[in-house]
């Protein structure tokens, strides 16, 4: 029998979101772009810094309710990965902060998280941040992603539901590993 670890769960904010990735919502990063035709009534924002390798996929997926107990974590190093929430639902992400750095191959437990989005909410992922796909709060969300064609690919290539180390996708399976079970409660 697998230890069971209570994740934290936290409501979103560009604070608390910071080591993990940039917090998407109401407010605008990095205004005061300068574009003459709507001044005044439009503030533009500075790109967002997105990476990935090979060109952008955008696509949409529809998160239903699914069991609390989760075991997937994957991250990636070529790709900084959007999620957004579209409509009128929450999401919620189990997140842990990037560690490659210090050569490391599976999530310190510490810094495993969960964080509730608002609606309309999402995060563009570091680069290396250990993440799961997100989750639906209280009912059904369709999230917006930005990702890379490699990791589609790779991901939509799996035969059976494995671990995985290809196309800029290193997925684990936590359980394995750790003999520890993510349990996330909202």
């Amino acid at each position: 029998m697998s230890d069971i670890i209570e994740v934290p769960t936290l409501d979103a904010t560009p604070e608390n979101t910071s080591e993990y990735g940039l917090l998407i919502g109401t407010e605008v990063p990095n205004a005061g772009l300068t574009i003459p035709y709507y001044k005044g009534v439009v503030e533009e924002g500075a790109n967002l810094p997105f990476q990935s390798r090979g060109g952008t996929v955008m696509r949409t997926a529809r998160i239903h309710h699914r069991s609390p107990d989760n075991i997937w974590m994957e991250r990636h190093m070529h790709m900084t990965q959007v999620f957004l929430g579209l409509g009128d639902a929450p999401l919620a992400m189990l997140l842990s902060k990037p560690n490659h750095t210090k050569g490391l191959n599976l999530p310190d437990i510490e810094d495993i998280r969960v964080f509730r989005f608002p609606p309309g909410h999402g995060i563009m992922l570091h680069i290396g941040t250990w993440h799961d796909f997100p989750l639906a709060v209280d009912k059904p969300v369709t999230v917006l992603t930005l990702n890379s064609p490699e990791v589609v690919e790779a991901l939509s290539s799996q035969k059976t539901a494995d671990e995985m180390d290809r196309g800029d996708t290193y997925k684990i399976n936590f359980e394995h590993h750790t003999g520890k079970v993510l349990r996330v409660s909202f």
